[in-house]
């Protein structure tokens, strides 16, 4: 396991995907597109190189992370370096690099209400997945613990009630199934990731989205590796194969994993 305080220091670095150079658009875009912040970011690192591989093995994925992500407003800063893109600037740019289903994972940095908020966010972001073609927005709900939790507490139930409003809006119950987890799993502060708990939140994103297959229906496919551009500050993560299993390549905070 890895020391507790060695993940609290791996969840605070400023790992961004911003402004990626993309290479030619495929014909045959993922399946989803994950966008988090420093807490779906653990998945980026070389610790989540299990969660990375076991969700591939079941979908396939584009995973956008960067620390101090906001979804509307101007990110954070993280030591002086660069603010990353904001998470609907960057759902903007991969318009078309995905096909099925958004997953949300940010919203740590963000306040509920407001010109910023998470309310004004999930209309917003349901809007530009509509625009897209996207057939179900999912939206995992905010472990609460740490120093915000009384926040996160009023963000799930938010996004509970749009989600009862919205059917194109699905929530996986990161709340939930958090707080059955081992506190040995998360870093310091309650709320950033783990090895283990890395693990667990790729089985609930890979969960939900057979959950939306079965639903809406599915088609088989090959998933393959595929290669992206990017700028010196973006960090690719290139997922093996289900049937290659080898480690990861880390270089900072996307996956992209193309299903022909």
């Amino acid at each position: 396991m890895v020391h507790l305080a060695l993940i609290a220091a791996l969840a605070q670095v400023a790992i961004t995907s911003s402004a990626p150079t993309m290479a030619a658009p495929s014909s045959s875009p993922a399946e989803a597109l994950l966008i988090g912040d420093s807490v779906m970011n653990g998945m980026a690192q070389g610790y989540g190189t299990a969660a990375r591989t076991q969700l591939a093995a079941r979908h396939s994925f584009i995973l956008d992370t960067a620390g101090c992500r906001r979804l509307l407003g101007t990110s954070c800063s993280i030591g002086g370096r660069p603010r990353p893109t904001n998470a609907i600037t960057e759902l903007r740019a991969m318009a078309g690099q995905y096909r099925r289903e958004l997953v949300v994972a940010a919203g740590y940095n963000d306040p509920t209400f407001g010109s910023e908020g998470l309310d004004l966010a999930i209309t917003t972001f349901l809007a530009e997945a509509h625009r897209q073609g996207v057939r179900r927005v999912v939206w995992l709900t905010y472990r609460q613990a740490g120093a915000s939790a009384r926040r996160f507490a009023a963000h799930n139930a938010l996004l509970r009630q749009r989600a009862s409003l919205d059917p194109m809006l699905v929530v996986a119950d990161w709340a939930t199934l958090s707080a059955r987890l081992p506190t040995a799993w998360f870093s310091g502060d309650g709320i950033h990731l783990g090895p283990e708990a890395t693990r667990a939140m790729a089985d609930l994103i890979g969960d939900t989205l057979d959950a939306i297959n079965d639903q809406l229906g599915d088609t088989d496919c090959r998933i393959t590796t595929s290669t992206v551009a990017t700028a010196p500050t973006t960090t690719i993560v290139r997922t093996p194969l289900p049937t290659r299993p080898a480690r990861a390549t880390v270089a900072a905070g996307r996956v992209n994993v193309a299903c022909p």
